[in-house]
């Protein structure tokens, strides 16, 4: 038999209104998982069948988005590799030509090795850049003239009265028949003198 308590009628009425919630929540199958997840979260060994149920359909589908999860990123890093293997094959492809050019121009054996050492100490990747601050440290040497700053004008290096005949060439810039005709047969007669 039931036993009998008295009840306040205002607990009466809060206990019927929750008792009416929690109706409607049991009815809701979305509130129904809600109300057994809070129910897991404060205690954790109870039964709860939608979120079981729902565990046991899911696991497979979770599994396969782990793995699948696990594949993209393996390819992703792959792709990531390749890229930069590509990236770094392209750089000393460069750095090869570069330095193939840099022979092609006239540089040394050593002052490509030069170029190279620098490229390294600096963390320089491209070698143009590696010629510039090179030449800049390393100016060439101006070239040597023979006999001074005239040596190369040979109209002013003729002395006036030993050789009018090529004063005369000089003057004329080779277009008078008469001085080059003369200065030919001067030749011829050194020439024929010389055999004799």
């Amino acid at each position: 038999m039931a036993r009998m308590i008295e009840v306040d009628e205002a607990e009466w009425n809060r206990r019927q209104a929750l008792a009416a919630v929690a109706g409607k929540i049991v009815g809701n199958p979305s509130a129904r998982k809600l109300l057994e997840q809070a129910h897991k979260m404060v205690d954790p060994n109870a039964a709860t069948p939608v979120l079981d149920a729902e565990a046991s359909h899911l696991a497979p589908i979770n599994a396969l988005k782990t793995e699948l999860s696990e594949e993209i990123s393996a390819l992703k890093k792959e792709r990531d590799d390749e890229r930069r293997k590509a990236t770094l094959d392209a750089l000393a492809q460069r750095q090869t030509d570069g330095l193939q050019r840099l022979r092609r121009s006239g540089y040394t054996d050593e002052g490509v090795a030069a170029v190279q050492k620098l490229m390294e100490d600096k963390g320089l990747l491209d070698v143009d850049d590696a010629v510039a601050i090179f030449e800049r440290h390393n100016p060439p040497q101006a070239p040597a003239t023979p006999g001074g700053m005239n040596a190369w004008n040979y109209a002013a290096n003729i002395e006036s009265d030993s050789d009018k005949g090529i004063q005369n060439l000089l003057k004329t810039k080779g277009e008078s028949d008469q001085v080059v005709m003369g200065l030919a047969m001067e030749a011829l007669n050194e020439f024929r003198g010389a055999r004799r």
